[in-house]
């Protein structure tokens, strides 16, 4: 679990740093899509907006694809393909946006975030989003206000990670907007260094997956 919170964090630190520089989303599409609607309506730029939607499902949808079924997808290679991937998008951010191409880093950006949301959805059989809130913290209230699940120790623990991931990602921005606020654009080089962490941590996952294979 302390690697699938270090994504939070990561996630966090991603939308922080993005909205800051470029004034869009790269963890979700919710925000980005009112954003391009307000747009539309009040006749501003909308095709960078657009372009931070279609390229974070689009990422998405391909880490679906070497997304493990099993409870411990952070031991497979599917998963650290994703990683590899996403550290590398992050690392040229900084000189995407040094040469003034802020739509290539919208993309690799989003990208890179909406690859982390596909390769990862469930860690110790919790459900959860490594790139935005609202889903996690929507089970966190079924599982507050459901009288029948409220009283169990399964319920407890998985309310209580819940809190933990909730924390992680309100740290992850805060970092996130204190890096680039001190740091500029070089600021967004932190999420490698946390991401090589996560991905040095999967190698003492075992994969399940593969076993299940054999």
């Amino acid at each position: 679990m302390t690697a699938a919170l270090l994504l939070v964090v990561v996630g966090g630190y991603g939308d922080a740093a993005s909205f800051l520089l470029v004034h869009c989303f790269s963890g979700h599409v919710t925000g980005n899509t009112v954003l391009a609607a307000i747009a539309i309506t009040s006749g501003g730029a909308v095709g960078e907006l657009l372009l931070a939607v279609f390229c974070f499902l689009g990422a998405t949808a391909f880490a679906q694809k070497l997304h493990s079924s099993t409870d411990r997808p952070l031991g497979s290679k599917g998963f650290r393909y994703v990683l590899i991937a996403e550290i590398i998008l992050l690392l040229l951010g900084p000189y995407m946006l040094r040469g003034q191409h802020r739509a290539l880093f919208i993309a690799a950006m989003c990208l890179a975030f909406g690859l982390q949301n596909g390769v990862l959805s469930k860690a110790d059989g919790i459900g959860l989003h490594s790139t935005y809130l609202t889903g996690t913290l929507t089970h966190l209230l079924s599982l507050l206000v459901r009288a029948d699940v409220a009283g169990t120790a399964a319920s407890r623990f998985e309310t209580k990670t819940l809190l933990f991931v909730w924390f992680a990602f309100v740290a992850g921005a805060l970092c996130g907007g204190l890096m680039i606020s001190h740091v500029g654009p070089k600021g967004t080089w932190g999420m490698p260094l946390l991401l090589t962490a996560v991905l040095a941590m999967s190698f003492f996952v075992p994969d399940v997956s593969s076993h299940d294979t054999r």
